[in-house]
This record gives C-alpha cells, structure tokens and sequence, in this order.
C-alpha cells in the first residue's frame, strides 16, 4: 500500500514539473502584455487601402517615440521617427504621400479646379469657426483624457467593422471624419490655417494616423495630405 501511495507521489511530482514551466512561461506572457503598451497604425494609401498594423512597446519605449514625435519640427522628421520603430515601411517618404494624395484625388473623381469652383459658388460655405482647404498637407495631434473617434467611409459602411476590431478586412478608404477635440493644421492651395478641431471631414487622404493609450490618456496623431479638409473649429 506504501509503495502504490509513494508511486502516485511521484507521478504527481512529475506532472508538477512538467506544468510549472508552462504556468510560469503564461505568467511572463501576461507579465509582458500588462507592461507594454499598444500602439495602432493605419496606413492610408493612395489605392484607398489601408494597412492596420499593431506594434507593443515597452514603457520606457514608448516614452522615448511619444518625445521625439513631440519634438519633431516637421512630416519628414516625424516619418523617420516611424521608421525608426518600425511603424511604416522604409519606402514612405514626404514626395510619395503627396504624389499618392494626387493619385487618390484623381481615382475618385476630385480635381483642384472642381473644388475651388464650388467653394466660390457657394458663399454660405464660408461660416464663422468653420476652416477649408484644398490639396493640403494635414497635421493633428492630441492627447487627453479621451481620444477622437474617426469613423472612415469607402466602399460601406461595413468598413468600420475593420477599424474597431482585430479583423484584416480588406478596406477601400475614400472619405475619413474624425469627432473630437483635435488640433489641426494645413497649408495648401487656400492658405494655411489652424484651428482647434471638433470634427474634421477629409477627402482623399493619404498619410499615417495612430493611436495609443498611455496611463489614463489616449494620444491620437495624423500626418500626410488630403484633396479636401473642413474643419469645425471650437466655438468663440
């Protein structure tokens, strides 16, 4: 009776050896997730795809991307901060996002002269806190409390499944709004101007947006040129 009790001890104790590893290699996983922080790329390209990508760092990572992009002084500084951490691909450069914006305006039917007609044949498009511009370059960056909402429209509706899940749906993007506080700014064939943003409409963008979520706050950044912006401004 002795000898069957100190049998089954032993298979119990080598059943427990082989498990612990297992429990401890789940328990450094877990480890690992609770102290890096996610960071969310969509890629805007000028075919209307758009590329999500999700990359984890660690705090101390993160801390230093989130300083240099808010001491980048320019877009071409800020992609190569991208490419640093493997955000985007090496070949995305400032001249390709321009040249793709005009390839994107001309695949969905948006010309230079088409929007600088409209815009003066309509007067009551001129509304106070309420900004235009035209074949743009496009920069935002907030972070706070809560993070804008961008509700992108192509092909369907059924391409917001994309962006608000893990799914690698096949996304055409035509038309991006963005609901939130946002600070903007552009400089086009209308000027420059910046305002802080509560919805912002974009026509034919292509370029880089992310999100994160850091601490309590969540940041939210875009960067690239679009045929069309409007943007609602704070009210005075």
């Amino acid at each position: 009776m002795k000898r069957k009790w100190l049998a089954i001890g032993i298979i119990l104790l080598f059943i427990g050896v082989a498990i612990a590893p297992t429990i401890n290699a789940q328990d450094n996983d877990k480890s690992i997730l609770l102290d890096s922080i996610p960071i969310t790329v969509l890629e805007c390209k000028a075919d209307g795809t758009v590329e999500k990508t999700v990359v984890r760092m660690s705090r101390e990572q993160a801390d230093s991307f989130y300083e240099e992009m808010r001491n980048a002084q320019d877009l071409e500084m800020r992609l190569s901060i991208y490419k640093k951490y493997n955000l985007i691909s090496q070949d995305v450069a400032v001249d390709s996002l321009q040249a793709g914006m005009q390839e994107k305006a001309q695949r969905i039917g948006v010309s230079q002269d088409s929007l600088i007609s409209l815009i003066k044949n309509n007067r009551s498009l001129f509304q106070r806190n309420v900004y235009r511009n035209i074949f743009c370059s496009i920069y935002g960056y907030t972070y706070q409390s809560g993070r804008p909402i961008l509700i992108p429209f192509g092909t369907s509706l059924f391409n917001l499944i994309y962006f608000f899940s893990n799914t690698k749906l096949h996304c055409i993007d035509a038309i991006d709004f963005i609901i939130g506080k946002l600070p903007i700014s552009t400089k086009g064939e209308l000027g420059e101007f910046e305002c802080n943003s509560i919805i912002v409409t974009m026509v034919g963008f292509v370029g880089i947006m992310y999100y994160f979520h850091h601490n309590i706050d969540w940041g939210f950044e875009l960067d690239g040129f679009c045929a069309y912006v409007k943007a609602t401004g704070v009210p005075d």
